[in-house]
C-alpha cells in the first residue's frame, strides 16, 4: 500500500514539473528545443542526413586516394586492395547522397503540397 502511495506522490510531483518546463506542449515527445524553436528551421535542415553521407563519402574516398598516392610512391606498405576498397566505399558513399538529395526534396515538396502551404 505505501508503495501506490509513493508511486502516486512521484507521478503527482513530476506532472507538477512537466507543467512548469517550456517543453509542456510536447505530448509524450521530448525536444531540445521549445515549440517557439522547433518551428522555424532551415530550408535544407531535412538534407542533413544526405550530407552527412556525402562528407563521410569523400573522406573515404580521400582516404583510398592517400593510400594508393602512399602505396604507389613506395612510403608504405598497405596492401592495394585497401586503397581501392577505400576509394571504392568512398565513392558509393558520395554517389548514395547525391543521389538522396533529389528524393529528399521531392519527398519535402509533396510534403508541403499535401499540407496546403
Amino acid at each position: 500500500m505505501a508503495n501506490i502511495q509513493e508511486l502516486d506522490m512521484h507521478t503527482t510531483r513530476n506532472s507538477r514539473l512537466r507543467q512548469k518546463t517550456p517543453f509542456s506542449n510536447h505530448s509524450g515527445s521530448q525536444s531540445l528545443f521549445p515549440d517557439s524553436a522547433s518551428d522555424w528551421s532551415p530550408a535544407w535542415s531535412y538534407l542533413h542526413k544526405a550530407i552527412i553521407v556525402i562528407v563521410m563519402g569523400s573522406l573515404m574516398s580521400a582516404a583510398g586516394g592517400l593510400l594508393f598516392l602512399l602505396r604507389s610512391s613506395g612510403q608504405t606498405e598497405a596492401s592495394h586492395s585497401m586503397a581501392s576498397a577505400c576509394l571504392s566505399i568512398g565513392l558509393m558513399f558520395v554517389v548514395l547522397g547525391l543521389v538522396w538529395i533529389p528524393v529528399l526534396k521531392e519527398k519535402q515538396r509533396r510534403k508541403q503540397w499535401s499540407q496546403g502551404v
